[in-house]
Order: C-alpha cells, then structure tokens, then sequence
C-alpha cells in the first residue's frame, strides 16, 4: 500500500511539472503570444528549473536525518507558495512586466524566471529523494533512479495530454492554477510523510 502512495504521489508530481508548463504558457499568450520565441523561453526555463531541483533535490537526500527534514518540509512551502503566487497574482505580474520592457526577450526573460523558475524548481527537489526513499527500500539505486523518472516522465505525459485536450478547453486557466495548487499541496504533504516515515526506519 505504501508503494502503490508513493507511485501515485510520483505520477502526479509529473503531471503537475509538465501540465504547468501548458498553463503557463496560457497565462503569457495574451501579453507576448505563442511564437517560437515565447516557447524557446518557456521550455528553457522549466529545463533549468528541472535542472537546479533535481542539484538540490540530490543534495538534500544525503543530508543527516534532521536537516533533510527541514529540506523538505522548506521545499514543500516554496512550491506552494510559488503556486499560490502564480493563482493570485500571475495574471498581474505579467501585465506590469509587458509595461515595464520594451523588449520582448527581456520581458519573457523576467516573467519565465520571475513566475514559472521557482515552483518548478521546489517540485524537481523531490525526484531524487523519491529515488533516495526506493533505494532505502532495498532497491538498487540505478533500478530506483530509472524506475522513478520513467513514472515521473510517464505522469509528464499524462500531465500534457490531460491539461492539453481535456482541462484547458473546458475551464479558465485561472481555475486550472487554483486546481494545480490544490492537488500540490495534497500530493506533497503525501510525500512528505512517505519520506519522514522512511527516514524513520
């Protein structure tokens, strides 16, 4: 029972990271469009976020037991705080960013990092340590790694299909970002309790 948590908790981190990316770039399609450049900006941030998260992510995982606790429970707190951010005031803070630069690179530059880096960045800190959590389980730990990204990256897909042809179409993004902060904070206080409980066996 306890693994079949842990998975569902994998796969929908994945659904959230990837599923965030579309919404995203529904929230800047009114101010800057969707042209190749608007994504250029966007997918290279959500890359560098993943990148950065998962650096960090790794770092915490082989922290002592207590100071890994806090590591998590302060991941838990940025990405729902930078969720709730982006629900309540995403829509203004690109408004005011359009206004304040001329140049559309620099504008995409400031809202991409500004608004989208951050939660991004808190979600990918727990793929490692849901690595960390099977390889404490008994699994190898390059069985746990692949096993661990080839859920998340099938919840990826899921999360792009699902937000693409089922949500998007049918609801407001503004609903869609409150929905997405909701599931996060149920999915990783989930998680949050997977890991304190392994890391007490």
């Amino acid at each position: 029972m306890t693994l079949f948590a842990f998975y569902v908790v994998v796969i929908t981190l994945g659904i959230l990271s990837m599923g965030f990316q579309l919404l995203a770039s529904r929230l800047l399609n009114p101010h800057f469009g969707s042209s190749i450049i608007v994504w250029a900006w966007l997918i290279s941030t959500f890359l560098a976020a993943f990148s950065l998260g998962s650096i960090v992510g790794g770092w915490i995982s082989n922290l002592a037991p207590e100071p890994r606790r806090r590591g998590q429970l302060a991941g838990v707190v940025l990405a729902v705080a930078a969720l709730a951010l982006v629900a309540l005031f995403g829509r203004d803070l690109l408004g005011r960013i359009e206004v304040a630069f001329d140049d559309v690179s620099t504008a995409l530059l400031v809202s991409c990092v500004g608004i989208f880096f951050l939660p991004v960045t808190a979600l990918s800190t727990f793929g490692p340590q849901c690595v960390q959590f099977l390889a404490s389980r008994g699994t190898p730990p390059g069985k746990a790694s692949g096993v661990v990204y080839g859920v998340s990256t099938l919840g990826n897909i899921v999360g792009v299909m699902l937000t693409a042809f089922a949500l998007i179409p049918h609801f407001r993004v503004s609903t869609l970002l409150y929905l997405w902060l909701g599931v996060a904070v149920v999915s990783l206080a989930a998680l949050l309790r997977l890991l304190r409980v392994s890391s007490a066996t």
